[in-house]
């Protein structure tokens, strides 16, 4: 019987049983895994994201790299942010051969990825699209958050985000973090209308309060934002590609000047998480020139796992 090894991590933690948890199942050189056969296995972990990474292979650059491919328990997807830092985690810290660089590729896109003192960084492939057609209301968001309506304010802001094509979040600002406690899952997923050309792909919500500063100036670890990610009954941990689509949005709206913000998810989960983001934009401010995000992880289990 066919088999193949495993091991599970947890992301954006140096914690185990925090953060994220991701399966990576190592594809042989050799190995024959079909996308279904890939597609039934993670459903079998049952996590939010499982990794197939196949072997390392020389570059035409002279860089290592690795292609690796995402899935959820239903459908693959084109990038996610906490499978990007833990496969550069392990790539980098456990199977690379003294390489404190290299890159992924994912069907997003190449990523280049940079693995020092436990911390892993990856130079993130974008296409940031702000939603102008996206109607998403007040009502509807009443509708999946009943909780939201005995707040004091209305949510500030509510703004349709994808950081690449398939990947979109409507991004609710609220006032505090009462509020933000108070956001829950249900069986209702949510739905808003996305521009043309951009309806597809996955859709969740990503509430967030962004945290008052101390002094005058950001502290050295950057902006801090609190969020929660919910998606009809799921509700992640850690959610890296919202997280490099919150920032990017808040950095070319000119909310927040500095580009480097530290996201805490997943607190009210227990499973606390820490993103890094570091957003850079073009020299007219009108476009994203680079998203880079960072992050740590810590081995939890490894095996083998059999499949048809």
């Amino acid at each position: 019987m066919p088999s193949l090894p495993f091991v599970t991590i947890d992301v954006f933690t140096t914690s185990r049983f925090a953060g994220n948890p991701l399966a990576i199942v190592r594809i042989p050189e050799d190995g024959q895994v079909s996308t279904e056969q890939m597609q039934i296995i993670a459903r079998e972990f049952n996590l939010s994201e499982t990794v197939f990474l196949h072997e390392n292979r020389r570059g035409d650059d002279g860089e290592t790299e690795w292609g690796f491919r995402i899935f959820m328990t239903s459908a693959e997807l084109p990038f996610a942010g906490h499978p990007t830092i833990g496969t550069a985690c392990y790539a980098l810290g456990t199977l690379a051969d003294n390489a404190r660089s290299g890159k992924l590729l994912c069907s997003a896109g190449p990523i280049g990825i940079q693995y020092s003192e436990g911390v892993a960084k990856a130079s993130i492939p974008h296409n940031v699209h702000i939603h102008t057609e996206s109607k998403f209301t007040t009502e509807q968001l009443y509708e999946l958050q009943p909780a939201l309506t005995s707040s004091q304010k209305r949510p500030h802001a509510m703004t349709v985000v994808s950081p690449v094509k398939g990947m979109n979040f409507i991004m609710v600002e609220l006032d505090s973090l009462e509020d933000l406690a108070k956001v829950t899952t249900s069986g209702v997923k949510p739905r808003a209308k996305l521009d043309e050309g951009w309806d597809t792909g996955f859709i969740g919500s990503y509430f967030y309060v962004v945290m008052p500063q101390v002094g005058q100036q950001p502290d050295t670890t950057g902006h801090q934002i609190r969020t929660r990610m919910i998606e009809g009954a799921l509700e992640d941990a850690a959610t890296g590609s919202a997280a490099c689509g919150l920032c990017a949005y808040l950095s070319l709206e000119g909310r927040l000047n500095d580009r480097l913000f530290l996201i805490t998810q997943g607190v009210e989960m227990g499973r606390k998480s820490e993103i890094g983001v570091a957003v850079t934009l073009t020299e007219d401010f009108g476009a994203i020139d680079k998203i880079e995000l960072s992050g740590s992880a810590v081995k939890v289990m490894e095996g083998t796992v059999y499949y048809d």
